[in-house]
């Protein structure tokens, strides 16, 4: 950050910091926004983990396994 004419060191080294700080949050807020869309979007089109009804599977012997949910 460039020197402000009247300022102290400290004073400069505490305007750096809090407006890195500043930025730091907007760049958080922005990522967590970013997110949310994504997530949103994700769940607009799950489908269920099982359909109700009948299903048959394998075992791990290759032996059939009627399921019914």
């Amino acid at each position: 950050m460039p020197s402000i004419n009247g300022m102290s060191s400290p004073a400069m080294d505490y305007a750096s910091e809090a407006y890195s700080a500043s930025l730091a949050k907007v760049a958080q807020q922005q990522k967590a926004e970013q997110d949310l869309a994504l997530i949103e979007e994700a769940t607009k089109s799950v489908t269920p983990a099982a359909s109700s009804g009948s299903h048959t599977t394998t075992d791990n012997l290759g032996q059939n396994i009627n399921i019914n949910v």
